[in-house]
């Protein structure tokens, strides 16, 4: 019995002594991006901002159909957010393990925990501008609803894993095939644009259109956190269990295609 404990014990030591990595480089990962801003830290908060009021405009401008169920910045921003969030974390994994791969001299460090520490940074920073945007509206029209929250966290939650799944998988085919970042720059990052629904509701389009675009789980996250919003917002065709199961699916693969690569991530660098 005191064996077992003592394995129990080790382990556990293991993963708290991986998880204060982890946070040490999303510290390190904030400090850099601090340094680089022309706004220092207020930049890395900003700048999210800033393109979440451009969208916002340019679906002014070219008068995108939405609907009157939430309010038009909210319905913005949650789109935004729930976009960025996934491309920020699984879509730049393709860069590889070169921008870190100084750091990877101490033999605790891992490319795994670079693409953790980078969840949590793109988590807190969309998280934190997702959460301002919302007070901000609400303070501004005295209305604040937010039917579902248990939702609204299970769906931010649900879209981190899924762009640590594709991020596990992207670090190691970004690294063997670095021509494979032109397509997704130039191809899969337009068309994830364009079918997550940042710009329209689903409801609003003609029902025989609709499975050309909800195979995108995206667009199940997106639709889902407005839903959570107001609980009267349509949501046809779109599912908790698609975007859970993609999720988990993208997570278990990308973590296995991740393991069973690691040691050529780190034997060429």
């Amino acid at each position: 019995m005191s064996q077992i404990f003592s394995i129990v014990q080790a382990a556990a030591a293991k993963l708290v002594l991986q998880f204060r990595i982890v946070l040490a480089l999303q510290e390190r990962e904030l400090l850099v991006r601090t340094e680089k801003g022309l706004l220092g830290a207020l930049g890395v908060f900003i700048e999210p901002i800033f393109l979440v009021l451009t969208l916002l405009a340019l679906r002014i401008l070219v008068r995108f159909k939405t609907t009157d169920l939430i309010n038009p910045v909210i319905w913005m921003v949650t789109g935004v957010c729930i976009f960025y969030l996934f491309t920020e974390v699984g879509l730049k994994s393709l860069n590889g393990v070169k921008k870190a791969q100084d750091i990877f001299f101490y033999r605790r460090i891992r490319p795994l925990d670079t693409l953790l520490a980078s969840a949590l940074v793109e988590g807190r920073i969309f998280g934190s501008v997702l959460t301002v945007v919302v007070l901000a509206v609400w303070g501004w029209t005295w209305q604040a609803q937010l039917d579902s929250p248990g939702e609204a966290v299970l769906v931010f939650v649900l879209t981190v894993l899924l762009a640590l799944g594709v991020g596990g998988s992207a670090l190691v085919i970004g690294h063997r095939l670095p021509v494979v970042k032109l397509a997704v720059r130039f191809g899969i990052q337009r068309v994830l644009l364009w079918t997550s629904g940042i710009f329209y509701a689903l409801y609003t389009l003609p029902g025989p259109v609709r499975p050309f675009l909800t195979w995108n789980p995206l667009l199940h996250a997106v639709e889902l956190f407005r839903h959570a919003v107001n609980q009267a917002y349509p949501i046809p065709d779109i599912s908790m269990t698609y975007l859970a199961g993609c999720a988990f699916v993208s997570c278990g693969f990308g973590l296995l295609f991740y393991s069973s690569n690691e040691a050529l991530l780190l034997s060429e660098n």
